[in-house]
């Protein structure tokens, strides 16, 4: 191999989840195509395990999120990242804070994100495609998941009825974000049409924020609460083991679908275009009414004290039930 074939990659996107997980389509398409390139990650600290064990990836570096707006914080960092010696950056984030880290870090060449409207794994793999040769789209983002952890829960899931079912309400972390969030109510309804139909196992999981929320989906039989319990790392590890994984538009759920999940998601305000499953095993259900997919992160429609936007609430249990049965999950 010739040392100046080697071209040495910065990807930077320091959240939200959803994205960080997209966005290794970029790293997974290079490294595809060019096996000698070196490709790092930079990324908020509590989402670097997620990356640990991507097989694309060479270093994964952390940034403490707690002081992404310290100018001479960003600075250091952007300091250490001058050391590697970057021939591109990829910017995914226009942002001041990356700003600080680019110029610092002063790689060679710049690259940002593809302005073109289209699915979000599209947008990342174009944004590399516009720049580097014979790239090819892969067929799925094959993330990587801790064999160690996964091993960890396939014991744990032995004395667990078949199927298993995780379902992710979100709830604390969702919002600001109201045409995401489905009803508590049709959860627990969905939830023991599963245990009723199928003798499902039902797993609840969530951040520590939401945890206290979720307890109330022990209303469900045969329900296993994981909120609260699980790292980032862990979840992953414990969704490949599942049989279908239910979600609003959600970080879990683009992490369900990067390690090959059957999933599906519940799309309210945002387009399926741009933010359903991407691969083969994800589909999607969303609303009736005219003003689905709106985009806006507050709902016009809601009243004081309203939480669940009507978009969402217009997707009934049983219409997933009928998807569920429809596309013989459980055969």
């Amino acid at each position: 191999m010739q040392e100046n074939s080697v071209k040495k990659i910065l990807i930077i996107r320091l959240g939200a989840i959803g994205d960080v997980v997209n966005s290794t389509i970029i790293a997974q398409a290079i490294k595809t195509a060019y096996p000698q390139y070196v490709i790092h990650f930079i990324t908020a600290s509590y989402i670097c395990p997620l990356l640990e064990n991507n097989p694309y990836l060479g270093k994964v570096i952390p940034v403490d999120m707690q002081r992404k707006d310290n100018i001479p914080y960003l600075i250091q960092k952007g300091l250490e990242l001058r050391k590697e010696k970057y021939d591109y950056i990829i910017n995914l984030t226009n942002s001041l804070r990356n700003s600080v880290l680019i110029k610092t870090a002063a790689p060679k060449h710049l690259i940002k994100r593809s302005a073109r409207r289209v699915h979000a794994v599209d947008a990342f793999f174009n944004t590399a495609g516009d720049v580097f040769d014979n790239l090819k789209m892969p067929e799925s983002i094959k993330l990587g998941v801790d064999k160690k952890l996964q091993a960890r829960f396939r014991q744990e899931l032995e004395g667990y009825p078949k199927p298993v079912v995780i379902l992710s309400p979100g709830g604390d972390n969702d919002k600001q974000r109201q045409g995401r969030i489905w009803d508590d109510e049709y959860w627990i309804k969905l939830g023991n049409m599963l245990v009723e139909k199928y003798n499902a196992s039902v797993l609840i999981i969530g951040s520590k924020t939401e945890a206290p929320a979720h307890k109330q989906f022990s209303q469900i039989k045969n329900s296993y609460i994981y909120s609260g319990k699980l790292s980032l790392k862990e979840t992953a590890a414990l969704i490949t083991l599942c049989d279908l994984f239910i979600s609003g538009d959600s970080g879990p759920l683009h992490l369900a679908d990067a390690v090959g999940a059957k999933s599906i998601a519940l799309m309210g305000s945002t387009h399926p275009r741009s933010s359903s499953p991407y691969s083969k095993n994800g589909v999607f259900i969303g609303p009736s009414i005219s003003c689905r997919y709106c985009g806006e992160k507050r709902c016009k429609l809601l009243g004081d004290g309203e939480k669940i936007a009507p978009c969402m609430l217009s997707i009934k249990p049983e219409q997933v039930m009928k998807l569920i049965e429809a596309n013989g999950y459980f055969k």
